[in-house]
Order: structure tokens, then sequence, then C-alpha cells
């Protein structure tokens, strides 16, 4: 082998040996970097956060998207909102066996679902009364339950297989027995009291038993007391489900929900009648614990 040769063989098995040396430190750099601690935790910082589920009534829409878009400002905990007639939400939770917090529209299905081993502390928020939606100025002049059994009167009502408010209304008419007379009469049962108030809105029908918060989201409906309703209350609450991964963070959301300065701000914003509540903690005590 000649000398320029040899010097030739020579560059190239050391640049060989620098390669493998600069992929043995390579390899070590992230190795190490995988071992160290404070690595990982830049890692999971910056990793987002696991959204939390509500299952929602549909007659709590608009005031529950003012509370959680507040909620994701302040703490940056994305929330996911699945609306819905109440008992059609109970069903879907209980087969999907997923989700943190159900809020129906009155607590008779936190009822249901705690008899099913699906609920932990509930949080009471509010009531909402039952009554007649009409078009602003009350073109056909409904005043009583018997104006909504004239001919010239379309009624729409919520399923009460499905929605709160149709239930409340059932049971409350068959105890003075008129609930089949209003349900032979009713033109459409709808799947949800918003559906109902938006077949008023559109002019499809004439009148609806919806809930006297939903006046605020739709300004161009007013409403009137039926007497035979007068007693019936939807009680509204949030509670956590058993099933959530995100304990700790269901239940702040639930308290932030349950606040005086928080979500009860919102409730009563949103024409809704407030419980008492307390001022939020992150650190404060469960609000019921039934």
């Amino acid at each position: 082998m000649t000398g320029a040769s040899l010097v030739k063989s020579r560059v190239i098995h050391s640049a060989q040996h620098i390669c493998v040396w600069l992929a043995q430190i390579a390899t070590l750099t992230v190795t190490f970097a995988g071992c160290n601690p404070a690595s990982r935790n830049a890692d999971k910082k910056s990793q987002p956060a696991q959204p939390l589920i509500i299952y929602c009534a549909a007659s709590n829409k608009a005031v529950l998207e003012a509370i959680t878009a507040d909620y994701e400002r302040e703490f940056g905990v994305p929330v996911q909102l699945q609306f819905g007639a109440s008992q059609t939400l109970l069903a879907s939770l209980e087969v999907s066996g997923t989700g943190d917090l159900y809020l129906p529209a009155d607590d008779s299905y936190l009822d249901f679902a705690r008899q099913r081993k699906l609920l932990g502390d509930q949080f009471p928020l509010a009531t909402m009364q039952p009554l007649v939606g009409v078009a602003q100025g009350n073109p056909k002049q409904i005043k009583s339950l018997d104006d909504l059994l004239r001919d010239d009167v379309r009624l729409a009502q919520a399923n009460p297989d499905a929605a709160a408010v149709g239930k409340l209304t059932r049971d409350a008419l068959t105890k003075i027995g008129k609930w089949e007379t209003l349900e032979a009469k009713t033109a459409v049962f709808k799947t949800n009291v918003n559906e109902v108030a938006n077949d008023i809105k559109l002019g499809a029908v004439d009148a609806g038993i919806i809930y006297d918060s939903l006046l605020h989201d739709y300004p161009t409906l007013a409403g009137v007391p039926l007497a035979e309703l007068a007693d019936t209350k939807a009680r509204v609450a949030v509670a956590l489900l058993n099933s959530t991964r995100q304990p700790a963070a269901a239940r702040q959301l639930a308290r932030y929900i349950a606040a005086e300065d928080k979500g009860l701000r919102h409730y009563r914003e949103f024409g809704f009648q407030t419980v008492a509540g307390e001022a939020f903690s992150s650190n404060a005590t469960p609000a019921s614990s039934p």
C-alpha cells in the first residue's frame, strides 16, 4: 500500500469512529433526558388537559355555556357539554360509562341515577317554573288550560318519557285528571323543551309548555302561567358521576357551577330562581352529600 493510500485509509477509519462516538452521545443524551424528572414534568405540562364532560339538560344550555366559558378562561381546563333531554342523557351516560357531571332539568333524574349507583355528591343550583309559552302579544289570547283545548290552538309539548318538563306536566295534570285531555289535544311532542320553544318562535305552533327561564333565551316569546302548574317546580342540581376519571377536577367544576359568585351569578342573569350558595373556593367542602 502506498503512503497516500495508507493515510486515506486511516482518515476513513477515524471518521467512522467519530460517527459511532457521536451516535452514542446522542443516544445517551436522549436517554438521560427521558429519565430527567424536570424533562418529564415539562412534557406533562405541555400536554393539553383532558376535557371534563357534562351531560346537561337542554333547558340549561345557554347558562352552562356561559359558565363553562368562564371556567375554561380561568383554569385552562376544557369542558365538553353534551345537551339533550334529561332521561335521554341519563340513558346515554349509563350505557357509555363515561362522563364527569350530570345536570338534568329536575333532580328527580338524579334520584333515578343514584338508585343505579351512578352518582356521587350533589350540588343544588336553581328552580324553574313550567308555563305556557306563546308569541309576544299572545295573538291567540291564551290565558288558561281550557284555552289550550280550543280547536284554533296548536299545542307543542316535550315528550314526557324523555324530558323533565313533559314529565312534570304529566305528573301534575294526572293528579287532577286533566292530562289525558291535554295529551290528546297536543299537536306535536318534541324531544326536549328547547325544540318546543323553537316551534313557538317559528310559528309552527301557537303555544307550548316550556320553562320560565327559557324566556331569557327567546325574547320573542312571552309566558302565560297556568293555575294547574303553579305548585310545580323543576329543581336543578349538578352531581358528580362515579364514572369520572378526574374526580378532583370534576368536583372543582361542580363547586364552581354552584358558587354564589360564579355559576349562580349566571343562573340569576339567565332568569332562574337560584338557591343560596357560597363563594367559590377550590378547597371547599361539598355543597351537598345526600
